[in-house]
């Protein structure tokens, strides 16, 4: 937990600094918009207030990120589009109007855009930097979800492996080849809807706790833009039930995209993966009663904010 903390320090130090800019920018416009108007050349207080609204929303949505125990890239990665968005305007802005501003507000629009692009490229890097584990060229996502089915009996669904499909709406078809009982050795092979296939080769298994997998990333045809590509999931017993822990470890093809492929990965687990493991903790509660649940059964499954 340490390590992962120190690792999220550039993304929490990038989001605070953003927020203070853009809080300060907004309590000018909010408390003096003449002085502003007079930088820029043109009085529209307005407009000056709407905008002020805008980044005071923009900023707290950046202190809540900064501050949380368990930090969403994805959410940084959003914000970073935000910024690269404003900077886009403000060239467009005055590539259209160029005689909006005075010579000094064309200075001042150009010295704020400067200003956001760094932030935006700070937390873009900050976001990658956040999944890495120290290990080479190696990134990390992890996340854990709980549940009020009991871990015997999840992992009874878990450990199936060529059962994914039944859970995963995306998937088109999963199963063990060879017919393989689940263990080290056995491979899994999936196909989505989109057509995208890909092997995941069991390296270890522990009946009742665990398994890890590697992916195959070496197949011509694997869809996923990674050289090396792990991944696990563990089932822990709990006092609401279980917890449900998933992660992947991957060195992204290429490398310099780092930053954007692991906070989708993240964006696409965090909203996926709490949903698939509440349909196998249904199936869980279903059979362990002996019969299959309704799809409105009460069975819960929320992602837990910790470090894994």
């Amino acid at each position: 937990m340490e390590l992962h903390m120190k690792a999220t320090l550039p993304l929490r130090a990038a989001l605070t600094a953003n927020a203070v800019f853009s809080l300060s920018s907004a309590l000018l416009m909010l408390l003096v918009p003449e002085v502003v108007g007079r930088w820029l050349g043109i009085q529209a207080p307005g407009i000056f207030q709407l905008l002020a609204v805008g980044l005071v929303v923009f900023a707290a949505e950046l202190i809540y990120q900064a501050t949380r125990r368990r930090i969403a890239t994805w959410r940084a990665l959003l914000a970073s589009a935000t910024d690269f968005t404003w900077v886009v305007a403000s060239i467009v802005l005055l590539s259209v109007f160029p005689r909006l501003f005075s010579p000094s507000g064309d200075l001042l629009v150009l010295a704020v855009a400067g200003a956001v692009f760094v932030f935006g490229a700070w937390q873009l890097w900050a976001a990658g930097h956040t999944h890495r584990t120290g290990e080479g060229g190696t990134y990390r996502h992890c996340i854990v979800v709980e549940t009020n089915a009991p871990a015997q009996d999840l992992w009874q669904i878990v450990g199936s492996l060529g059962d994914i499909m039944r859970y995963m709406p995306s998937l088109k078809r999963s199963a063990v080849l060879d017919g393989k009982s689940p263990g080290v050795g056995a491979v899994r092979t999936c196909e989505d809807r989109a057509g995208k296939r890909w092997s995941e080769e069991c390296t270890a298994y522990d009946p009742g706790r665990s398994f890890d997998v590697r992916f195959r990333t070496e197949a011509p045809d694997f869809p996923f833009p990674a050289s090396v590509m792990r991944g696990g999931w563990k089932i822990m017993p709990s006092a609401a039930g279980s917890q449900v822990m998933v992660w992947w470890e991957l060195t992204p093809k290429p490398r310099l995209l780092a930053p954007l492929i692991l906070p989708l990965l993240a964006l696409n687990a965090d909203r996926e993966f709490p949903r698939i493991i509440q349909r196998m903790a249904a199936t869980a509660v279903g059979n362990a009663g002996g019969a299959q649940p309704p799809s409105n059964a009460r069975v819960a499954a929320r992602l837990v904010p910790t470090v894994c």
